[in-house]
């Protein structure tokens, strides 16, 4: 079998970019449907490619810098995942610009698995540039045609500055250890003896980056505004997207490179003088509490629904900077659990039709006329604060038996999560009059809410094969293949 093999899944997506190319070109021949079913078609196809391709070798290598390992096929299943249900979701959307819509977001997908499965830090900083723009001229299609241009114009600066900074990173990482792939530079780290500033303003940068990406509060995501007005199923997804890639940062630029097996291969321990593990923790630390603290403040359901779909992400950040390998594997099987938690939240979103301007007034009283929608939500928002039966509150356990000082912090977490959803809860069933023009839901998603809440309650009941999945993938922090 030939490495190049491994590019199939990115070759399958470019064939369906080519065809929604064809169906834009000759428009008045295709209808919208079609478009929908080859974007599914290829999403599928290049899923099953990246399912069967984690049965190689961890070693596998790529000519050109890229990589196959447990933790970067994880993270791209991940990716195809959440883009199939986001495509799902949108065959009942309406848009008169769906088709150019279709190819910017398989676009996204496309570079996503190439920001992932990058091992230069060159490669991967171009890829999330192309999420970047690719990412924004999808959201200006679906907003106001008068701030069309103002979305594609934001897009080009913040990729502009990401491109700077990713930049200046790589041209330090080729002065300072003579190469941008990560693993010889992990190589350069242990054999010599470096200067440390310079280490560490490589290390600030790739944090920062990744924080950035990740949309870790304060930090407001790389998207911002630019979510407000477009559909649902974008403006959650495309967050999910850039979430999963921003913990991709962390885990394979920040704690590969900078950090090796500890004696007896049950930690990890820093490379540097700078400890990168306790600095990803003050990160994590700081979105604990921003996370949940943002969402309950925001009137506004999007906007409080775009902080809290993070908070997932915040607690596996945070067991991962503890750096133990009991932990390390739970943490990135949650970013699994995440995917399904993004997907139930959009579906049962769209199924209510709510607008993007929606505040708590709106989703007062929702649960007399549409029970079935609104506790699809609860739950997904329940999965997401960590809640038990589902898979966090096995991660949280695992987490505070470290019996760290900081898991202080992951209780008040717990409780802010707790009391965001306890106040939906109470605000869905108790409050206001129930409003009669709620849509009416079928037979058919009500079925499809179903489906993603049993995968989540078994994730959770039986987390044991999950978290065995998250244990394979990161045999290479601990040297094995």
């Amino acid at each position: 079998m030939s490495s190049y093999h491994l590019l199939l899944p990115q070759c399958t997506i470019l064939i369906g970019v080519l065809v929604l190319a064809l169906f834009e070109i000759v428009d008045k021949k295709f209808h919208h449907r079609q478009g929908w079913i080859v974007h599914v078609i290829a999403l599928s196809l290049a899923f099953v490619q990246q399912l069967l391709l984690y049965r190689l070798p961890a070693s596998l290598f790529v000519t050109g810098g890229m990589i196959l390992d447990g933790t970067t096929q994880l993270f791209s299943l991940c990716v195809l995942l959440l883009s199939i249900l986001i495509q799902i979701n949108r065959q009942t959307e309406k848009y008169s610009s769906q088709s150019q819509t279709s190819i910017l977001t398989l676009g996204v997908t496309f570079f996503c698995l190439f920001a992932i499965q990058s091992n230069r830090v060159l490669f991967s900083v171009i890829s999330v540039l192309g999420m970047i723009w690719l990412a924004h001229g999808a959201l200006a299609t679906e907003t106001k045609l008068k701030e069309e241009t103002n979305l594609i114009y934001s897009g080009i600066i913040r990729g502009l500055i990401f491109l700077v900074v990713g930049v200046l990173l790589s041209i330090l990482c080729i002065s300072v250890f003579g190469e941008s792939q990560m693993d010889e530079i992990q190589r350069v780290i242990v054999r010599g003896r470096l200067r440390q500033p310079p280490v560490f303003a490589i290390e600030v940068l790739i944090l920062f980056l990744g924080a950035l990406v990740l949309g870790v509060p304060p930090f407001g995501g790389i998207l911002g505004r630019a979510r407000n007005h477009s559909s649902w199923s974008l403006s959650l997804g495309l967050t999910g997207l850039f979430a999963i890639v921003g913990t991709n940062i962390f885990v394979r630029w920040g704690l590969l490179v900078f950090t090796r097996p500890a004696i007896g291969v049950l930690e990890l321990e820093p490379l540097t003088t700078w400890n990168i593990l306790n600095v990803i923790r003050v990160i994590s630390v700081t979105g604990l509490v921003l996370t949940p603290l943002l969402a309950i403040l925001n009137k506004n359901i999007r906007g409080s629904f775009l902080f809290f779909i993070l908070n997932p992400f915040v607690q596996a950040l945070f067991a991962l900077s503890f750096g133990q390998r009991e932990i390390l594997g739970g943490a990135i099987a949650q970013v699994v659990v995440s995917v399904i938690i993004i997907g139930l939240l959009i579906s049962s979103i769209q199924a209510l039709e709510f607008s993007p301007t929606a505040t708590l007034k709106e989703w007062m009283a929702l649960g007399r006329t549409d029970m079935v929608a609104c506790l699809s939500i609860i739950l997904a928002l329940s999965s997401a604060a960590g809640l038990a039966p589902f898979y966090g509150s096995f991660l949280l356990q695992k987490t505070l038996s470290i019996n760290s000082s900081f898991g202080v912090v992951l209780l008040l977490n717990m409780v802010l999560s707790g009391f965001y959803v306890g106040r939906l809860l109470t605000l869905a069933f108790h409050g206001g009059t129930a409003d009669s023009s709620q849509p009416t839901i079928s037979r058919t998603q009500k079925m499809w809410f179903a489906a993603q809440f049993i995968i989540l309650i078994f994730m959770g009941i039986f987390w044991q094969p999950l978290y065995k999945y998250g244990a394979y993938s990161i045999r290479q922090f601990f040297g094995e293949v």
